[in-house]
């Protein structure tokens, strides 16, 4: 039994739902008809519809962020760029300078020892001039060397008699002969000066006999103390009053008297 209802069932069943559907459908469209708003005017455009394979792909969103970072990378390369151009420039002009230095400063010293090498030949050159020079004048400067030592001699001699007869000529003119003396009496007398020309001793190296007469050739010397010549010698020709006039021995003799 329950068999045979089946199908009517599920036909009721059906029914009733068309039954409500167009119920509701009709009750919807009636609603919208009464809600129905007034037209409006509206102003037509012409629409060119493409087709979607016409329609162009709009471009895809950039991120402005890495936009930026993009672009703020390129400009850090291009900087770093530049500045290594710079650098290698700087690097090669600098380079260029020490080599042009480095070749001015071995051409200053090639040319300082070419003229130390010419200053050097001239100086050889001149001294070997100078070396026969000296050869060829040698004979010729030992024969005046000796003609001149003969000359100083000469004059040596000359001025210390010169002196010496100045010494003794002062002396006499001061020397008292004592009574007891006789003609022919002989007294040698060694005196001894200093540079300034004064007596600093006398000392009678040989007798007349007449201790008297040897006493007054003393007394004389000393009255006259300081002998000018003697003084002008020691200043003008140290070496010559070292050697003869600093000890000088003088002969005084007894003459003119009357018996």
């Amino acid at each position: 039994m329950n068999g045979s209802y089946g199908p009517a069932i599920v036909i009721s069943v059906a029914l009733h739902a068309a039954l409500i559907a167009v119920l509701t459908f009709g009750w919807e469209a009636e609603h919208k008809r009464e809600l129905k708003p007034m037209p409006k005017f509206v102003q037509a455009k012409l629409v060119t519809l493409e087709s979607k394979a016409q329609k162009k792909t709009a471009p895809p969103k950039v991120d402005l962020i890495e936009k930026k970072r993009r672009q703020q990378e390129l400009e850090r390369q291009r900087k770093a760029e530049a500045e290594k151009k710079r650098k290698a420039a700087a690097e090669r002009k600098k380079k260029l300078e020490a080599e042009k230095k480095a070749k001015a400063e071995a051409e200053r010293k090639k040319r300082a020892a070419e003229e130390r090498a010419r200053k050097e030949k001239e100086r050889k050159e001149q001294e070997r001039k100078e070396q026969l020079e000296k050869e060829r004048q040698s004979a010729f400067e030992e024969a005046l060397e000796e003609e001149e030592e003969l000359s100083e001699a000469s004059d040596d001699a000359a001025a210390v008699m010169s002196v010496a007869q100045a010494i003794q000529q002062r002396i006499e003119a001061v020397w008292s002969r004592p009574p007891s003396a006789r003609n022919g009496m002989v007294v040698e007398v060694q005196i001894n000066f200093v540079p300034t020309g004064r007596v600093v001793a006398s000392t009678i190296t040989k007798s007349s006999g007449n201790a008297a007469v040897d006493r007054s050739v003393s007394t004389a010397v000393k009255k006259v103390e300081v002998f000018p010549e003697v003084a002008e010698v020691a200043r003008e020709e140290p070496s010559l009053f070292e050697r003869q006039i600093r000890t000088t021995k003088l002969i005084f003799r007894v003459e003119g008297l009357r018996q």
